[in-house]
């Protein structure tokens, strides 16, 4: 079984901590002069400078003094920006936390059924969408369920051949429930493979089309370059333990971008057409790949979490977030600075890609300005220009903010 390394806990950060003083920086960028080559392009070429300025505070959401769902680092949220409204469920109850954006507060609770005909929960809820229409989806561990505008349960459908014909799931295979759904509400994408310890593990991307209720499998050959990063464990109390790499999805209406942690690459994927793009980057601030200088095999627990400690300090690839009202897809890398050990400093690193995926931008964070966070941040979105990134401060829900503009150098 492919199993994530994301860390769930956040270091708290200072309630008096803001950076007010606007920064500008002026950076080089990369904008591609794509050489296409079976289906392939690469980002090699100066040319075009950029200036980004950025400022950066915390902002704290008033609970209205009920305790929110911060557990799993708001991974089963949905930002809709039409209603400037974040939705915020408990998939332990089937509550949700409606919170208004604008007004920074708790605006509503809604409880859902966990039982009988309208209820939202099969064996584990793992995410919901707000879909253009005010229509949600729920996604479960395997399957996906459908509510009307009125929180009515209007359809509820297994991720299989029977619910969704098309091209035919091999029996050992099965499609995780931890996908995304497009904001449209017209496709469901989600990994496929065999999750059994020991399977073949990740084989590619299933395409669900919840309109016409077909689907697709695009198989992928990305899972394998990523063993070579893996951690494991053989023998000792921790056998069977592995630490790898994360696969990411992204999804635009139009198209889904598959990425990962360790390498600075996407693959870009038409939801219509299925027409692939494979993008590799170039990175004048960073490697473009982890560079593996941990051990790879661990014989004990103690010798597991040692090697886990200098895996997770190594350069890491963020998510790629979409800046849907500028066209803008953004990413925050991470690696660390310095060669302490106990006491790691990490640099950050911001690269901006336009809708057609060349690199536009690139610039770290300045020094005074490093993210507090154990990893990277596990929920970020972007709302009016600014990106939103979770944190949880004292138990209480907050957002450390940046607020980005990008403009002709």
């Amino acid at each position: 079984m492919l199993m994530w390394t994301m860390s769930w806990g956040l270091k708290c950060l200072p309630s008096n901590l803001t950076n007010s003083v606007m920064k500008k920086l002026f950076i080089l960028a990369l904008l591609a002069g794509l050489a296409s080559c079976g289906g392939k392009s690469s980002q090699s070429e100066l040319a075009a400078s950029m200036e980004i300025s950025y400022e950066i505070d915390t902002v704290r959401v008033d609970s209205k003094g009920e305790f929110l769902f911060l557990n799993m680092g708001l991974l089963m949220s949905d930002y809709d920006p039409n209603s400037d409204l974040l939705y915020n469920l408990n998939p332990q109850t089937s509550r949700m936390e409606v919170i208004d954006m604008d007004k920074l507060a708790l605006r509503k609770l809604i409880q859902y059924d966990q039982d009988g005909p309208n209820a939202i929960k099969e064996m584990f809820t793992s995410g919901i969408k707000i879909t253009e229409s005010g229509e949600k989806w729920f996604t479960d561990y395997l399957s996906i369920i459908h509510m009307n505008t009125e929180d009515e349960k209007i359809g509820q459908f297994q991720l299989n051949d029977e619910d969704f014909p098309g091209d035919t799931l091999p029996n050992e295979l099965k499609i995780n429930g931890m996908g995304k759904i497009t904001r449209s509400g017209k496709y469901f994408v989600s990994h496929y493979g065999d999750y059994v310890r020991g399977g073949k593990g990740l084989q590619g991307l299933a395409v669900i089309d919840l309109d016409s209720r077909s689907k697709r499998l695009i198989p992928l050959d990305v899972f394998q370059a990523l063993d070579k990063y893996e951690l494991s464990s053989s023998d000792g109390e921790r056998a069977g333990a592995r630490a790898g790499e994360q696969n990411y999805i992204l999804l635009t209406d139009t198209e889904v971008i598959h990425s990962n942690s360790a390498q600075n690459q996407l693959l870009s994927i038409n939801l219509s057409s299925r027409k692939k793009r494979e993008v590799t980057l170039q990175s004048d601030l960073v490697q473009d790949e982890k560079p593996r200088l941990y051990p790879k095999e661990a014989n004990s627990i103690e010798q597991f979490n040692e090697f886990n400690k200098l895996k997770k300090r190594e350069l890491t690839f963020g998510p790629w977030i979409h800046d849907s009202e500028r066209g803008y897809f953004w990413r925050i890398s991470r690696e660390q600075k310095g060669d302490s050990v106990e006491n790691p400093v990490f640099s950050f690193v911001i690269t901006v890609l336009d809708k057609d995926l060349n690199q536009i931008a690139e610039t770290q964070l300045a020094e005074g300005d490093g993210l507090p966070f154990d990893g990277l941040p596990s929920y970020s979105f972007f709302r009016r220009g600014n990106l939103y990134m979770f944190l949880n401060i004292e138990d209480e829900l907050a957002f450390l903010r940046i607020k980005t503009t990008l403009s002709d150098g």
